[in-house]
């Protein structure tokens, strides 16, 4: 996300917005490749992963269990980063201090609870809040996404009416 939103600004102030949007493109892709690679490896060998941290088997289990549930994380963080790191490079930082407030505050937190509440309640469907919530930012980044191009071809169009 970082490099993203240098990357985007560089390319933004040299005058060239689209190589600033195929970037948050290839971010996206590259992200993709590895998101999938590391969510295979969690649901196949979790178990394995968790065991880096505790050597006991109540412990392990309980660990994949839970990432069982946050393994799809890996793939919609791939998207999310790409499109914040742009978003940051076309200074809309508000926008994307916002968005991940409202994912945060009215997604993961309020789904996590629900989620520990139910009745047989299970690590895995707890650890789904993180990546639902990632999922529901990625909609309204997609909506944000929109709303900005439709305004710079705006901004564009009244500029060349008035030249």
């Amino acid at each position: 996300m970082q490099s993203m939103a240098s990357f985007v600004s560089q390319n933004l102030g040299a005058g060239n917005p689209k190589r600033a949007k195929r970037s948050m493109y290839t971010g996206i892709c590259v992200g993709l490749v590895f998101g999938c690679a590391v969510f295979t490896l969690v649901m196949l060998k979790g178990d394995l992963l968790a065991g880096f941290f505790s050597t006991d088997a109540a412990v392990i289990a309980c660990g994949f269990a839970y990432l069982k549930g946050f393994a799809p994380e890996t793939i919609v963080t791939a998207v999310m980063f790409s499109m914040v790191g742009y978003f940051n490079g076309n200074q809309k930082t508000l926008w994307v201090m916002m968005q991940g407030l409202i994912q945060t505050l009215l997604v993961r937190l309020p789904l996590a609870y629900f989620m520990s509440i139910q009745p047989n309640a299970s690590l895995t469907k707890i650890g789904l809040a993180a990546p639902a919530s990632t999922a529901f930012g990625i909609l309204l980044n997609v909506g944000f996404y929109i709303y900005l191009n439709h305004q710079q071809k705006t901004a564009l169009s009244n500029q060349s009416k008035t030249a």
